[in-house]
């Protein structure tokens, strides 16, 4: 070896290539991490959230008014979920209506809607539901207190588990007929 050491041999040039090429390598590394929560969808619970949207525009009845044009699923401040069900689910028709599945931002909450998920809680949810009226909206959240604020599906940890809590009084004030699979899945605390 040469008395300047081992890397006498490279050319100033190629080092600055290889240093260029790290650094490029880093930026995009630290690029690629996710730099909203909310778009976040390593959460292990927004897939079986995805499930129960489906399933619950599945497996529930509207009523006749609510079964023309398409079947609106609105998703309030939450595009990690959107993106899950886009990935998972794309746009199955429901019944004979075409499926719409929608990232819904600021108030949030319009009449026309079959399901609305929100996870907004207190003055926010109260701000929501008071936007969709009695609309025959089916209405999903996780906060523990929403059933009692006129929400339809609360979701929670239930035995480890991701599952559902129903508001038959909220579905019925609503129109929307509550299929029998989903109220034998549902827990109640």
């Amino acid at each position: 070896m040469d008395a300047k050491g081992p890397f006498s041999v490279v050319s100033k040039p190629l080092m600055l290539s290889w240093m260029l090429l790290g650094g490029a390598l880093l930026m995009w590394a630290f690029q690629a991490m996710p730099q909203d929560p909310k778009l976040d969808t390593t959460d292990p619970h927004l897939l079986t959230t995805a499930q129960y949207l489906y399933h619950f525009a599945k497996d529930n009845d509207w009523p006749p008014s609510s079964k023309t044009g398409p079947f609106l699923i609105g998703v309030h401040d939450n595009p990690g979920l959107v993106k899950v069900f886009d990935d998972n689910y794309g746009a199955p028709p429901i019944g004979d209506q075409p499926l719409q599945f929608l990232s819904v931002q600021g108030e949030g909450a319009t009449e026309g809607l079959h399901i609305f998920y929100t996870d907004a809680k207190g003055d926010d949810l109260s701000k929501q539901l008071r936007a969709l009226h009695a609309a025959p909206t089916l209405v999903m959240t996780r906060d523990l207190e929403a059933l009692k604020k006129g929400v339809t599906v609360n979701l929670m940890v239930h035995d480890g588990l991701l599952r559902y809590e129903l508001n038959h009084p909220d579905a019925e004030n609503r129109g929307l007929l509550v299929g029998n699979r989903i109220a034998s899945w549902a827990v109640e605390r």
